[in-house]
């Protein structure tokens, strides 16, 4: 990505923050929804293990089986993924990447401030129409 503006880096160092900063409660989230997941597998072959189900109950209770294990296996994947990242991820927070990313947006924002408010001061020649006015006392 090449950064041309102050408005795409302060989105990109956004990202970044949001991204050291919300992977453990993702990751927790996640391990949250997975054991939800579970529990509704076990469930589900209970029922298959000790209800008398007719046929139509039979192929309900399996399509419900099958869509819970598919929706397990996705959030299986992404808790995979996270544990991937998560030694990268684990090495920059212990450097402070969190509160240097903080510091860079703030003064990023100040800088825009800045430049959007800037005036300029003559030298010599003071009549000049780009020339900061001066409050009169």
């Amino acid at each position: 990505m090449v950064i041309e503006n102050m408005q795409q880096t302060l989105e990109l160092l956004g990202n970044i923050k949001d991204f050291f900063f919300n992977i453990e409660e993702t990751e927790k989230k996640l391990n949250t929804e997975l054991y939800n997941k579970e529990g509704e597998r076990d469930d589900l072959l209970h029922e298959i293990e000790l209800s008398k189900l007719n046929a139509i109950e039979r192929m309900q209770t399996y399509s419900r089986l099958e869509t819970v294990l598919k929706e397990r296996r996705i959030i299986k994947d992404k808790i995979e993924l996270i544990n991937t990242i998560k030694p990268y991820t684990s090495k920059f927070i212990t450097k402070g990447i969190c509160a240097e990313t903080d510091i860079t947006i703030k003064n990023i924002e100040t800088l825009k401030g800045n430049q959007e408010s800037r005036q300029y001061t003559p030298r010599i020649i003071k009549d000049l129409k780009c020339a900061k006015k001066k409050k009169e006392e």
